[in-house]
């Protein structure tokens, strides 16, 4: 699930750093800004992906920090959105950012618990 989701995040990056019209000087490059954001969570994820299947030690601390980054990336994305998109941001947030970020800690907390006991 977590390398499909890197996958996907992947294409979505892409086609926001073709579609974000460019800044005006002395502004905010939103274009970098975000897709480096999601190049961070894309990062994150697949490292994720990888230490999960390898049943690494440090899988729940990747799952945490993705995590966090989902929780980040729910906030940046409501407080920065314009008008016109706050109820996609919202949305995206709700349905999509904050429930991953919940799976994720479950995920971490479980492995973290399993791997106590054994």
């Amino acid at each position: 699930m977590l390398a499909a989701g890197a996958a996907v995040l992947l294409a979505w990056t892409v086609g926001m750093a073709f579609s974000i019209p460019p800044s005006e000087p002395r502004t905010v490059d939103w274009a970098l800004l975000w897709c480096g954001f999601d190049a961070i969570e894309i990062a994150v994820m697949a490292s994720a992906a990888w230490l999960v299947r390898r049943r690494d030690a440090l899988a729940p601390m990747a799952l945490s920090a993705l995590a966090t980054l989902m929780v980040a990336d729910a906030w940046f994305d409501v407080m920065t959105a314009r008008s016109g998109y706050l109820p996609a941001a919202v949305s995206m947030a709700a349905f999509l950012e904050l429930p991953l970020a919940a799976v994720l800690t479950t995920a971490a907390v479980r492995l973290t618990r399993r791997r106590e006991t054994d």
